[in-house]
């Protein structure tokens, strides 16, 4: 699921420089978190650990990965997103 960021006029409805927090949905395995993390810091380097939290669920089966960016454009968004989605083990982002 991809979100229009944009107005009809194609404005961003992200205002930048600004925090922003995008989750990912995965399996929860070992290395799920670190996927998502490194993913992250491709496109926004400066992204502490302390920025993630995680949420299992009801039944541990899966996790829900939230990390807050500072995102400075729209494209360093997209990016992340991109990768996201194309990755095998992650099942959803927002």
């Amino acid at each position: 699921m991809t979100k229009d960021l944009h107005t009809p006029d194609n404005e961003s409805l992200i205002e930048f420089p600004c925090d922003f927090k995008l989750k990912a949905m995965g399996k929860n395995s070992e290395n799920f978190v670190d996927v998502v993390y490194e993913i992250t810091c491709k496109y926004a380097p400066n992204t502490p650990r302390e920025n993630i939290q995680i949420t299992p669920s009801k039944g541990d089966k899966f996790i829900s990965v939230n990390i807050t960016i500072y995102a400075t454009c729209l494209e360093q968004i997209h990016g992340i997103y991109g990768d996201l989605k194309k990755h095998p083990e992650v099942l959803m982002s927002l």
